[in-house]
């Protein structure tokens, strides 16, 4: 289409007006402090020889969401209970331990806060230089785009996604929407809001069957897969009601689960090692597809292939497909993007996570390691992407 701009012009349009953010004035004492104890010295202590002294040292708010302290949620009117999984993407404490320790290793001063409802207060106080957000948010279909539109708000620095890119990355439909749009390879799809909608005419069995918005394999089980069209209708009003939102169902590509991961901005970035789930680690019921038993339940029994061996030529492919998909979706800093990879060599974009988990046991952790990198050295990694954005570094 000829009116169908370029995506470099749309990049740079974007990122010219999220580079200038600045700490903005004001002084509210909270209502309710709130903040993590120190982390103890030795939550990653191997970490500290690694680190090089940072060329400025500054304020970090690093800003969690934890299971620990994630509200109580209310189930579904339609249901008797909450998904199993549905704290499946907050972080520990351990993690955020972990991830304060790797600031405080380069010298800076870090402090803690829990992205809930007296965030803003807190801000206002404390006046952070920058805000490394890990947050994932505990409510709503665009949870993630709830601490970055704060911080938008107050004119604080921050890592990580924009409001835009966050709602976009965590929205899978919308996602797919803007692939299609810019002729980059993603399953055929659908959305349903009702279980008793027709089938797209093109949609064929076998499909698969998943939350509009939901990460860390939320919602994604065996019957995900589904063969027939009563099995289909099935697991979408499962899935509505369960997660009180619109069931997302795609073409169910049978072959490898790729992962890729980045760091950096615009053509500035650095990729990881491609990985290959390799499923022979899990028990023999479990389909080979990468949800929430396997990312958490059984992640002692995890196993990958990084580098994944896909040769020269493929890999290179992954790794332009992982930056058109950053770039055509905003992100900012680092991202991950998962495709599958068919018996024929043909790739599919199945979503990109626009604040991936960085915790000591995350996906994109273990591709950094892959290749010499501590923990520490991957937590740095995403403050300096937003310090040199921000013309900080």
């Amino acid at each position: 289409m000829t009116d169908r701009p370029k995506t470099e012009e749309l990049i740079q349009s974007y990122q010219a007006k999220s580079r200038n953010g600045h700490v903005h004035g004001g002084h509210v004492q909270p209502s309710v402090p709130s903040s993590f104890p120190p982390s103890p010295s030795h939550a990653i202590a191997a970490d500290a020889e690694h680190a090089a002294p940072a060329a400025a040292v500054h304020r970090i708010a690093l800003i969690v969401s934890t299971a620990s302290g994630a509200p109580t949620l209310q189930a579904s009117a339609q249901t008797s209970g909450l998904p199993a999984d549905i704290h499946a993407e907050l972080d520990s404490d351990k993690s955020v331990a972990s991830y304060a320790q790797a600031l405080k290793d380069a010298g800076h001063e870090v402090m803690v806060q829990e992205g809930n409802a007296h965030l803003a207060a807190w801000l206002s106080e404390v006046q952070p230089d920058i805000c490394l957000n890990v947050c994932e948010g505990f409510r709503g279909d665009s949870r993630e785009a709830q601490v970055p539109a704060l911080l938008e708000m107050l004119g604080i620095r921050y890592t990580g996604p924009t409001p835009l890119a966050a709602a976009v990355t965590h929205d899978k439909p919308t996602t797919k929407r803007i692939l299609h749009y810019h002729g980059l390879p993603t399953p055929l799809f659908q959305v349903f809001e009702r279980a008793d909608e027709p089938l797209g005419r093109d949609l064929r069995f076998p499909l698969f069957v998943k939350p509009a918005h939901e990460g860390t394999g939320m919602g994604v089980h065996n019957d995900s897969i589904v063969r027939d069209e009563a099995h289909l209708r099935a697991r979408v009003a499962w899935c509505i009601e369960a997660y009180a939102q619109p069931a997302l169902v795609e073409s169910f590509i049978e072959g490898k689960d790729l992962t890729c991961g980045l760091v950096g901005n615009g053509k500035d970035v650095h990729f990881f090692p491609i990985t290959e789930v390799d499923f022979s680690g899990f028990p023999a019921d479990l389909e080979p597809i990468y949800g929430s038993l396997q990312k958490v339940d059984f992640d002692h029994l995890y196993k990958n292939k990084c580098p994944a061996p896909l040769g020269d030529a493929l890999t290179s492919e992954v790794r332009r497909l992982t930056h058109q998909t950053f770039l055509v979706t905003a992100c900012r800093d680092f991202a991950r993007v998962d495709f599958r990879l068919d018996g024929q060599g043909n790739l599919c974009i199945l979503e990109i996570n626009g604040l991936p988990g960085i915790t000591p046991r995350s996906d994109l952790t273990l591709m950094a390691q892959a290749e010499g990198w501590t923990h520490g050295d991957l937590v740095r990694s995403v403050l300096d992407a937003g310090l040199k954005r921000y013309g900080m570094k």
